[in-house]
């Protein structure tokens, strides 16, 4: 594992690599690099990688079940993140990920949203992780929230995508994320809706991150 420190700007690449093989690789901005907080923007428009038919090139449903897309036969292709822009606030160690929602067009405040995921493991290229399938997503206001794909979770369980123990520790993250979002801690607690990106920055491309 790296320990590479980044700066205020660099344009870095998160990948999420379950099983050793990359299936998204996304050029982000650091906002924040330090002991307690590893920021990272994600604008709406960036090009970046991911999963496709191996065969055609062409998109992988989303609407398909956890089971059928885990099937497939895939290479990483080119995708765009359209419409929303991402500030994805992680405490090293953790097992899970805030992220704060904008309209792209706007800049109009969406909520929350948190993604379960391996804690970031530093690369000489940016972070590495492997996402848990489940999410939570939160209002604007914090009063209501609702979990997100938990079908989806338990296919990926039968299929064998994680074993018993890992459950058990998810599961464990998963009441640990409920209490901060009902006590309103870190990083609810900061009024991280206001915050906007550098106006200098530009949207990153792959070739930031790929050369």
């Amino acid at each position: 594992m790296s320990s590479r420190k980044w700066d205020y700007g660099d344009v870095v690449a998160l990948r999420y690599v379950p099983s050793g093989s990359a299936r998204w690789i996304k050029p982000v901005r650091v906002v924040e690099d330090t002991a307690g907080c590893v920021a990272l923007y994600l604008a709406a428009d960036t090009p970046l990688k991911k999963p496709v038919h191996r065969h055609t090139g062409e998109q992988i449903n989303r609407r398909l079940s956890y089971i059928e897309r885990f099937s497939i036969d895939w290479v990483l292709g080119d995708g765009v993140w359209a419409d929303n822009a991402v500030l994805m606030l992680t405490r090293p160690g953790t097992a899970h990920s805030f992220w704060a929602f904008w309209r792209g067009h706007d800049w109009t405040f969406l909520g929350w949203y948190v993604n379960f995921q391996d804690p970031l493991r530093r690369t000489d290229s940016g972070f590495d992780t492997a996402d848990h399938v489940l999410d939570l997503v939160i209002d604007p206001d914090l009063r209501s929230w609702r979990w997100k794909d938990e079908d989806e979770f338990e296919e990926a369980c039968s299929v064998g995508r994680f074993t018993d123990a890992e459950r058990t520790a998810i599961a464990r993250e998963r009441e640990a994320v409920v209490a901060i979002v009902r006590s309103r801690s870190w990083p609810l607690d900061v009024a991280w809706s206001t915050w906007q990106p550098d106006p200098a920055w530009t949207v990153p491309t792959l070739a930031d991150i790929l050369a």
